[in-house]
């Protein structure tokens, strides 16, 4: 079932779960529904642990085993205020990533929005094109608009956009 659960007239449930999982495909996970993950690793000099997901709520953060504090800077990005800096130190995580239909980002449902509405316009137009101009003549499969975020979803979705190095 879509997390959108009220789409316009003119977009079918197949339409919204298709923009829902190309939105998911953007921010590079497979699913808006998330669950609880628990990561480890050695934080660096930043002071920053990137996370694999997008972070809704932080459960535990332990470094070199002790219970510690964090801050989140942004969905991938959790700020560890209390580290020496320039000192590698062991960390665990735990945090709840990904949103329920009542918990979804305004940004994210208009973003999926735009999308289902994109894709149920291009749903008639796309087939065999042909264009003439002169002697010259084309014949083309029209695909452009199936399968692909339209800029301004890609827009919204900026905030939530992976860190990318």
């Amino acid at each position: 079932m879509p997390l959108v659960t009220s789409p316009p007239s003119n977009v079918t449930a197949e339409q919204l779960l298709l923009a829902e999982a190309l939105v998911a495909a953007q921010l590079g996970i497979a699913s808006l529904e998330g669950g609880t993950l628990a990561e480890a690793g050695v934080l660096g000099s930043s002071g920053l642990i990137v996370l694999t997901h997008p972070c809704v709520s932080i459960q535990a953060l332990t470094l070199n085993s002790a219970p510690a504090a964090g801050i989140l800077r942004g969905p991938w990005t959790v700020d560890v205020l209390s580290v020496t800096r320039g000192q590698p130190v062991p960390y665990t995580i735990s945090y709840t990533w990904g949103w329920t239909a009542g918990t979804l980002p305004p940004g994210i449902r208009a973003a999926i929005l735009l999308t289902a509405q994109a894709g149920a316009a291009a749903a008639g137009r796309v087939g065999l094109k042909a264009e003439s101009m002169g002697p010259v003549s084309y014949q083309y499969t029209d695909t452009a608009t199936q399968g692909s975020l339209p800029a301004d979803a890609l827009a919204l979705l900026r905030p939530w956009l992976p860190l990318r190095f």
